[in-house]
């Protein structure tokens, strides 16, 4: 029979065994993961959601009230195409006009907070759609708009302000992460713009910018200041220290109420100096994402629903599953947006002259080229050129300035005409573009190989061969 003593004398020996049996505890994650799942309030990136969705309404309602839809996408004869998405074309008028009527009331249901991530989802598809039908109307802040549409559809926005959430069931909480993708979104246009401003003819040469105030000079005190070489200058590397160092300002807290007072300014004073449409205002909004998360509750935007600090709150930590599918996503997204400005690298020559690698990479104001170009008409067994005016019959002003600019939307108009010559019954014919281009003000030079038949250049892979290098 077993003792007292010896019953204790098994006691741990049982409980080491029990515990070697057991199964192992779930590791804690690292601290900064985290800190990526910390619960943060929803209030900042309610307003954001918010001020997007009235944004687009207004941006919708441009294309739709504006003329801007008839003169870009039903009235043009001819339309460019993306490379890889030349299977994207304009649909009958009636699509369109429900196309744009459905962004509309997209942007009306992503500000209400009604189903919002779906309005966003269906918003990203349908502003994609238009983004890709017609890269002559390719601005950075239309490749912008995507993005975050396709960023609040991913993100819990709909938290709080949302007319959509039950009362019951909010918990005006998000993620940390979330907050700080859409901060890290808003952040890469700055940065990346910056980074591209950094080359001899912006830091060197102050062009173009000295190239459009002197044109733009109206009045004396506009031609005594904006109209000199200093001031050129002076915008110049203004724009760079701004676009490089506004994000870390921001970040800063002893910075940030006097890098958004001048964030506020500089964007009030592109927009009207240039023609930019709806990207200062979301550029203004986005700077609000990096204020504290409740910043809407202490200006009393909105009512605080809890008395305890977002990070006292009770918050089950998400499965690891789910945190490894979000970090691997967030590392994606992220190493994807810093890699595509300089895949430009990948190509030879300057990227302002073959545009090659131009597109996505936040390369803003960059270059003005100017000139002149004309399409011929070669006969191959006689040799006789003949002068063609297609453009001016099928290409809207727009499309025809832009084409001046991309080598690639030459080449693949020299196609389109070549086609329809073919069509004809003509013998064989060569399409040509003589041109004559003048970048950022220097002297004038053949941008496109004259001697070329571009109608039978396939789209390139690499650096075309027919694009003549920029002599510097």
């Amino acid at each position: 029979m077993a003792t007292p003593a010896s019953k204790r004398a098994r006691r741990p020996a049982r409980a080491k065994l029990q515990a070697a049996s057991a199964p192992s505890a779930r590791p804690a994650p690292h601290p900064w993961v985290s800190r990526f799942f910390q619960p943060v309030d929803a209030a900042s990136l309610a307003v954001f959601r918010v001020a997007f969705g009235a944004l687009m309404l207004w941006h919708s309602l441009q294309y739709l009230l504006g003329g801007r839809l008839q003169r870009q996408y039903l009235a043009p004869a001819f339309h460019f195409t993306f490379p890889g998405f030349e299977w994207v074309r304009p649909g009958p008028p009636e699509v369109l006009w429900a196309v744009f009527w459905g962004l509309a009331a997209c942007a009306v249901l992503i500000a209400l907070g009604v189903a919002s991530r779906a309005a966003c989802a269906l918003f990203f598809l349908g502003y994609g759609y238009v983004f890709l039908l017609d890269p002559a109307y390719y601005q950075n802040h239309t490749y912008l708009i995507c993005l975050l549409a396709l960023l609040l559809a991913v993100v819990p926005a709909h938290r709080t302000l949302a007319l959509g959430t039950r009362r019951a069931r909010r918990a005006d909480l998000v993620p940390a992460w979330a907050l700080w993708l859409l901060c890290f979104q808003v952040a890469v246009p700055y940065v990346g713009g910056g980074l591209a401003k950094l080359n001899r003819d912006w830091l060197l040469r102050a062009e173009p910018i000295g190239l459009w105030l002197r044109e733009g000079t109206e009045g004396p005190f506009r031609a005594a200041f904006l109209g000199e070489r200093w001031a050129a200058y002076g915008f110049a590397w203004g724009g760079v220290l701004y676009d490089l160092l506004i994000v870390p300002a921001l970040l800063w807290r002893r910075t940030r109420p006097a890098a958004f007072v001048v964030s506020v300014v500089f964007h009030l004073w592109n927009s009207r100096l240039f023609s930019i449409g709806v990207f200062p205002w979301v550029m203004i909004a986005g700077t609000l994402l990096f204020f504290p998360p409740d910043w809407p509750r202490r200006v009393r935007l909105l009512r605080r629903a809890r008395s305890q600090p977002a990070a006292e709150r009770a918050v089950p930590r998400p499965a690891a599953g789910r945190r490894r599918a979000v970090l691997a996503f967030l590392a994606c997204w992220v190493g994807l947006q810093l890699l595509l400005p300089f895949r430009h690298l990948l190509y030879a020559g300057t990227v302002d002259w073959t545009e090659e690698g131009h597109r996505f990479g936040w390369r803003m104001k960059l270059r003005d080229k100017r000139g002149t170009l004309r399409f011929v008409a070669v006969d191959r067994r006689t040799g006789e050129t003949h002068p063609l005016d297609a453009a001016q019959a099928v290409l809207t002003e727009r499309q025809r300035q832009m084409m001046l600019h991309d080598p690639d939307m030459i080449r693949e108009f020299a196609r389109f005409v070549g086609e329809g010559l073919a069509g004809t019954g003509y013998g064989p014919i060569e399409v040509r573009a003589i041109t004559s281009i003048s970048l950022n003000a220097r002297p004038r030079q053949p941008m496109i190989d004259p001697e070329v038949d571009l109608a039978a250049q396939p789209r390139p892979r690499g650096a075309a061969p027919w694009i003549v290098p920029l002599r510097d």
